[in-house]
């Protein structure tokens, strides 16, 4: 997973709370812009969770390819 498709997802998450919190404010009754404002709360915080799991994931896998420790026999080439 490339970092562009990890944002593409966090923008897919986030628009679909915004539209899941705008609607269903606005269906029970609330104002239009408070409703708007709540969606777009909702598009920041789910938005910016998926964005932070999803890279979050991507760090341990690749460190899991690499073998774990990237400082292991970092100093074997310098002499005494």
């Amino acid at each position: 997973m490339s970092r562009t498709s990890i944002k593409k997802f966090s923008v897919v998450a986030g628009l679909f709370s915004f539209a899941l919190i705008f609607f269903g404010s606005w269906s029970y009754g609330a104002r239009v812009f408070s409703s708007f404002f709540r969606g777009l709360e909702g598009f920041a915080i789910f938005g910016l969770l998926t964005w932070l799991v999803l890279r979050g994931w991507i760090a341990i896998k690749s460190e899991e390819r690499l073998g774990g420790d990237k400082d292991k026999g970092a100093n074997l080439d310098q002499t005494a």
